[in-house]
């Protein structure tokens, strides 16, 4: 929103108060720039897509496509990966409009059981592509750790076959989402710069 924009919206605001016979409401423009900034600044915010667990998966994001050409994007996505994952990770099928990422996770996600928390490590893989407009993000979950052991579970396994989560596993839904969306956030941070 321009400065124009804003005073022509305090201008309206004032005029409203006038017509509805408001005149003891005074609002200091200052305060009333802050407070749409603030508004306006959380609705930015938060309005982005987040991940949501299935039982297929996490469902892809689409994020607004900074002005950057693809190769500054995929040359963002390659450092962004090296200083997200720190020690593990493979840069791999990288194209003129995409790049996949794999890498490891400790405490991606949890369940409670009887008292006592389990949490596991996953191998994710998260696969951008870059379009006209937008960025797709794909966020996949390929392996489940229990500490270092390689476990036969998919996210599937979590899951009714009605799409319910199963007794006692509650608890892996937003804990697996919260990993992907401070995964998205961070990317988000890494092109914003």
């Amino acid at each position: 929103m321009t400065a124009k924009k804003l005073s022509l919206s305090l201008k309206t605001l004032e005029i409203t108060c006038n017509r509805l016979n408001l005149r003891e409401v005074k609002i200091p423009k200052m305060k009333n720039f802050t407070f749409l900034f603030l508004i306006l600044f959380n609705s930015v915010c938060f309005a982005q897509d987040k991940f949501e667990l299935t039982p297929t998966g996490l469902n892809p994001v689409e994020i607004s496509r900074p002005s950057k050409t693809n190769e500054q994007l995929i040359e963002t996505a390659r450092a962004w990966a090296d200083s997200y994952n720190r020690r593990e990770y493979d840069i791999y099928d990288v194209t003129e409009n995409s790049i996949s990422i794999d890498g490891m996770k400790d405490n991606a996600f949890y369940y409670r059981n009887v008292g006592e928390t389990y949490s596991f490590r996953i191998k994710y893989g998260v696969k951008l592509t870059f379009g006209a407009n937008t960025i797709t993000m794909t966020y996949s979950v390929k392996e489940i750790y229990q500490k270092k052991t390689l476990i036969k579970s998919t996210i599937a396994d979590y899951f009714t076959s009605d799409g319910e989560l199963k007794e006692d596993f509650e608890d892996v839904k937003p804990s697996l989402e919260q990993t992907a969306n401070n995964l998205l956030k961070s990317y988000l941070a890494s092109y914003a710069n």
